[in-house]
């Protein structure tokens, strides 16, 4: 199944950092907010597809094979989504400000 939806994408994107140090992840995933945002502002949807950039033992081999061929000249990718129209999920409740302030 997951094959499925993954091959039904019209679309993917990714982001990629020249260096992997904390700096890039962040100023990746602030990037990767706006790119939501302006996705969303346009009527499509994007979904994050974060298994293949795992870093430990059993993702390994496809780790290597994502970064070869999406920065094939070198960089780590940063992030991975597939990009397309989806339904409209509706905003997530928030809790008011109140539940969250203690008094002493």
């Amino acid at each position: 199944m997951y094959r499925e939806i993954l091959f039904s994408s019209q679309g993917y994107i990714w982001l990629i950092t020249d260096m992997n140090r904390r700096e890039d992840q962040i100023q990746a995933g602030r990037s990767w907010v706006r790119t939501n945002l302006a996705a969303t502002k346009m009527g499509l949807a994007l979904h994050p597809i974060s298994q293949a950039l795992q870093e430990y033992p059993e993702m390994a081999e496809i780790y290597q094979l994502i970064h070869q061929r999406l920065a094939p000249n070198g960089g780590t990718v940063q992030m991975l989504g597939r990009l397309g129209y989806a339904s409209t999920i509706p905003p997530s409740p928030r809790w008011s400000i109140n539940h969250k302030i203690i008094s002493a």
